[in-house]
């Protein structure tokens, strides 16, 4: 019975910091995806548009829209990688570093604020969370080796 409750809280969950984070981003004149590239950069400097789409199970097409919004909002900044011409290396811009900042703060407020009020272990539910989603990504991906995706 707990099994089938997993999905179901995290899919609330996560509409719930969706709803968060939406109103957080949209003061900075980007969108709640956008977020997801901002965080991903922040931590990765000079990464590259197709690293990131797999770290985060992200569609290229969706990044290459997004990449473009934030190119034009002055978030990021895009230049060729030293010894390899097809590849473009993505780092935050200094807007993009502030962004990336006040979002991070906006977040471990977020978090920190449910974990405390519902006296779950924020430590012991990463692990936990972390332990789900690798085994996840490596079921889907046998999920696609024996051809049924």
């Amino acid at each position: 019975m707990a099994a089938r409750q997993i999905g179901k809280y995290i899919s609330i969950l996560n509409r719930q910091a969706q709803r968060y984070l939406h109103d957080v981003v949209s003061k900075y004149g980007i969108g709640y995806s956008s977020y997801f590239f901002v965080m991903y950069i922040g931590a990765n400097p000079k990464c590259s548009q197709r690293e990131m789409c797999e770290s985060i199970v992200i569609d290229e097409a969706m990044a290459t829209r997004e990449m473009r919004k934030l190119l034009k909002s002055g978030y990021i900044v895009r230049q060729r990688r030293a010894g390899d011409a097809k590849t473009y290396e993505i780092s935050l811009s200094e807007s993009g570093k502030e962004l990336y900042e006040k979002l991070k703060e906006k977040l471990l407020e977020w978090w920190g604020t449910l974990s405390a009020e519902s006296g779950v272990d924020p430590e012991l539910l990463t692990e936990q969370l972390g332990a789900m989603a690798r085994v996840a990504h490596e079921k889907l991906i046998e999920h696609k080796m024996e051809g049924n995706g």
